[in-house]
């Protein structure tokens, strides 16, 4: 059966989660000062392994957070993690926190960051899943600007992307899109976004306050050898509402289409044809990523 487990650096091996526990004074259970990477394996092996680790040390590096573990101990500990779950495939969260220190916000408290593995199943939608897409809803929270909580670090202070996911479901959506302070379209709660217009793929620019997607770097480079032709531009709400398609991307579960957003079905409430050709060929090239 498949099943979960943790691998925790005050311990120093995988336990099942029942048995892991973080103490409350650490910095990332009390203010959110951790910095993680959610990625999935493809065949057992971790995909785009080293784009991950390269991200993680920057989210670290921009709250300075000094990380002690080379890329190759983080490698032993994530395919250690997933092996003892036994599972074929496994979705990865890499946590870490800047660790124990008494309850005030001075980080220089802090001395031992926690690292802290989770494997647990990967759980993917099916074909007809992936046809039916997603019901997206563009929310009235704004991304953080970047004065406040630079976007491009992946930090675990995601109560604002709760708070418009929970709008999205309270509307019996899926998904939710922020936009940013100017109110140009950002990114989804845990994706990034793509519209297709006139024949052409748009993607929001980096500058324009989204976290800077490993998927979504893919994608664009796949829509480069399939000579798709694609920009990074800034996109208003109502680019997104009379675009031919849309789809979100993420680590896990790779483009996957926005059928119906605010309510209104996209591509006649199925997936596009540019999304399908750029998903399975996103699908075809997971060995090699």
């Amino acid at each position: 059966m498949p099943s979960s487990r943790v691998y925790l650096s005050t311990i120093g091996r995988p336990l099942d989660p029942a048995e892991a526990a973080v103490p409350v004074l650490d910095r990332g259970f009390l203010f959110g000062d951790a910095v993680f990477e959610t990625l999935r394996t493809a065949s057992g092996r971790p995909v785009s392994w080293a784009a991950h680790t390269a991200r993680l040390r920057r989210s670290a590096d921009g709250i300075g957070l000094d990380l002690p573990w080379s890329d190759a101990d983080l490698r032993v500990h994530f395919d250690a993690t997933h092996a003892a779950t036994g599972n074929a495939d496994s979705l990865v969260r890499i946590v870490v926190t800047r660790g124990v220190g008494p309850l005030m916000l001075d980080p220089r408290k802090a001395l031992t960051p926690t690292l802290a593995v989770l494997a647990i199943p990967l759980d993917l939608p099916d074909a007809a899943g992936y046809s039916r897409g997603l019901r997206a809803r563009i929310v009235d929270v704004t991304r953080a600007p970047a004065s406040a909580l630079d976007p491009a670090f992946k930090t675990a202070n995601y109560l604002p992307n709760i708070q418009a996911l929970r709008q999205a479901l309270a509307a019996g959506d899926d998904e939710a899109v922020l936009v940013n302070p100017a109110g140009l379209v950002a990114e989804g709660a845990t994706s990034n976004v793509f519209a297709v217009l006139g024949g052409v793929l748009f993607t929001p620019p980096i500058s324009d306050g989204i976290l800077p997607g490993i998927t979504r770097a893919v994608v664009l480079e796949l829509a480069a050898s399939l000579a798709i032709s694609a920009q990074e531009s800034s996109l208003h709400p109502f680019d997104l509402r009379a675009a031919d398609e849309v789809f979100l991307t993420s680590s896990v579960r790779g483009p996957i289409a926005v059928t119906t957003l605010d309510g209104f079905p996209v591509t006649d409430g199925r997936e596009g044809p540019l999304t399908l050709r750029l998903r399975q060929a996103y699908e075809a090239g997971l060995a090699s990523l």
